[in-house]
C-alpha cells in the first residue's frame, strides 16, 4: 500500500471518530442501521454487473442470521476436537453436506471447504505444496491472472520464484510455445493459470503435457468460473488434467463469502487439509457453511440453466455494445464464452466512464488490459452472472448496453437514467432460482 493510500486510509477514519463523540449510542445504533438499509435500497436500483460480487437467495440470506453466526466448530466433521461430546450434531451434517455436494458439482474425490477465500485456498496449495525459492511459472495480472498468485498475493508470501506466463492476445489467453520454452528453461514446481480476467475455456490438457515434461503441478484458480465449470457450460479443468483446483462459493456461485480447494489427488488433499487446519484458521463460524449448503442445493435445481444462461447473456451483450458504438474484445470469436465481457476505451477513460455510471446506478468496473503499463487501466470489466439471477435473457441485453452507453458517456443527467433502469428493473420476471427462495 502506498502512502497516499495509507494518509486517505487514516483521514477517514480519524474524520469518523471525530464525529462519534456528537451523538448517543442509540444515535449510533439506529446510524448503523440506517445504513444498512440505505445501501439495500440502493443496491435494489442498481444494474450489477461487478465481476466479483453475487446474489444471495433470501433464504441463504436468513441463515446467515441464525444462531450459528456466533458458534464455533473447530476439525473435520465426524471427529471434531472442540467442542467436545454432541454439541458440534448439526453442524457436522451440515458440513457433510456442504462436502457431497461440492465433489459432486467438481466431479472430484477431494475437497478442502474451509478457507474464508479463494486466496486462502491459493495459499493453501502454496504453502502444503512448495517450500520457500520454488519457481512458478504464474498467469500474468494484465493477462488475466490474479494477483493473490503474485509477489504482491500469497504466492509472495511463500517466498516463491513467480515467473509470468507470456500472454499469447489481448484475450487473455497463454502463449504455449512461450510457456513450453519457460518450463524447460525454469523447472518450475507448479503453475498456476485463471483468476481475474477469462473470457474462453483455458487449454488444459496441452499445458498439463507441458508440466508433465518436468513433473510440475497443475492448479487451475476457478475464482471466477465455478458455476460455469460447475454447470457444464465452460470447461472440466480437473478431468482436463489439472491436478487442483481452487474456486470462490461466492462471485458466480451465489454463495457466501469464502473458497475451497478440489483435487482427486489423495496426497494432495491430505497436504492441503493438514495446512488449513491449523495453519490458516482455527475455529470457524457455522452460519456460513449453513447458508453455503443451501446455495448449493439451489445450484443442483438452477446450477446447469443458469450457468448456459450466463453465457448467452455475454454473447448477447457484447453484440449490442458493438451496436452501440463501444470496442468490445473478442469481437471476431462471439465476444465471450464466459461471464465476463471486455470493452476497450483507452487510456485516461476508464475511470471517469466507470463513475459516470454509477451515478446512474450502472456498476462495473474498470480494469487493465493485456498490454497496459504497470498502473495502467484501459478497459472495463463486465459480467453477466447477476443479470442471470435477476431473470434478464439475451433480448433484455439490448437495453443492458443501453443503459452502459448511455450512462458511461455522462451526456444526460444520471438521474433521468436510474429512473429509467429503475422502471426496467422492476418489471416481473421469473427468477433463476428454485421456487422456494
Amino acid at each position: 500500500m502506498d502512502q497516499k493510500l495509507r494518509d486517505d486510509f487514516e483521514g477517514y477514519v480519524q474524520a469518523v471518530d471525530s464525529s462519534l463523540d456528537k451523538f448517543s449510542v442509540e444515535a449510533l445504533q439506529d446510524r448503523v442501521e440506517r445504513l444498512v438499509e440505505e445501501h439495500d435500497s440502493w443496491r435494489r436500483r442498481c444494474l450489477n454487473m461487478t465481476a466479483a460480487e453475487t446474489l444471495l437467495s433470501r433464504r441463504v440470506k436468513a441463515l446467515l442470521a441464525s444462531d450459528m453466526a456466533t458458534r464455533l466448530t473447530e476439525g473435520l466433521p465426524g471427529g471434531k476436537i472442540y467442542p467436545h461430546g454432541n454439541q458440534n450434531r448439526y453442524v457436522d451434517e451440515v458440513e457433510g453436506i456442504v462436502i457431497s455436494l461440492l465433489r459432486r458439482r467438481f466431479k472430484v474425490k477431494h475437497v478442502d471447504w474451509r478457507p474464508t477465500s479463494t486466496s486462502m485456498a491459493n495459499s493453501a496449495v502454496f504453502f502444503s505444496l512448495l517450500k520457500n525459492g520454488d519457481v512458478i511459472l504464474s498467469q500474468s495480472e494484465a493477462g488475466g491472472g490474479n494477483f493473490a498468485n503474485h509477489p504482491d498475493g500469497s504466492a509472495g508470501l511463500r517466498s516463491l520464484a513467480i515467473h509470468d506466463m507470456a500472454p499469447a492476445n489481448e484475450e487473455f489467453e497463454i502463449d504455449l510455445d512461450a510457456l513450453a520454452k519457460d518450463v524447460d528453461r525454469l523447472k518450475p514446481k507448479l503453475l498456476v493459470f485463471g483468476g481475474s480476467k477469462v473470457l474462453f475455456p483455458y487449454p488444459v490438457t496441452e499445458i498439463r503435457k507441458i508440466a508433465d515434461r518436468v513433473s510440475a503441478l497443475v492448479m487451475y484458480d476457478a475464482a471466477h468460473l465455478g458455476l460455469l465449470i460447475s454447470g457444464g457450460a465452460f470447461q472440466d479443468p480437473i478431468a482436463e488434467g489439472a491436478h487442483v483446483l481452487t474456486g470462490s462459493t461466492h462471485k458466480i456461485m451465489f454463495g457466501p463469502v469464502g473458497g475451497f480447494v478440489a483435487t482427486n489427488d489423495d496426497d494432495i488433499a491430505a497436504k492441503v487439509l493438514d495446512c488449513t487446519f491449523p495453519f490458516f484458521m482455527q475455529t470457524r463460524d457455522q452460519n456460513k457453511y449453513a447458508a453455503l449448503a443451501l446455495a448449493l442445493l439451489e445450484l443442483e435445481q438452477i446450477g446447469e440453466n443458469l450457468a448456459h444462461q450466463i453465457v448467452r447473456n455475454s454473447a448477447a451483450l457484447g453484440g449490442y455494445l458493438s451496436e452501440e458504438g463501444l470496442d468490445v474484445l473478442a469481437a471476431k470469436r462471439g465476444y465471450s464464452k464466459s461471464h465476463q465481457i471486455f470493452i476497450r476505451l483507452g487510456d485516461g477513460k476508464t475511470r471517469a466512464f466507470e463513475l459516470n455510471c454509477q451515478k446512474a446506478n450502472v456498476l462495473l468496473t474498470d480494469c487493465a488490459l493485456t498490454g497496459d503499463a504497470p498502473g495502467q487501466r484501459t478497459g472495463l470489466r463486465l459480467a453477466t452472472h447477476e443479470l442471470a439471477r435477476i431473470g434478464l435473457k439475451e433480448k433484455d441485453m439490448r437495453d443492458v448496453a443501453r443503459f452502459i452507453r448511455r450512462a458511461g458517456e455522462g451526456a444526460e443527467h444520471p438521474a433521468i437514467i436510474a429512473a429509467e433502469l429503475a422502471e426496467f428493473l422492476s418489471v416481473p420476471r421469473i427468477e433463476a432460482t428454485s421456487s422456494r427462495t
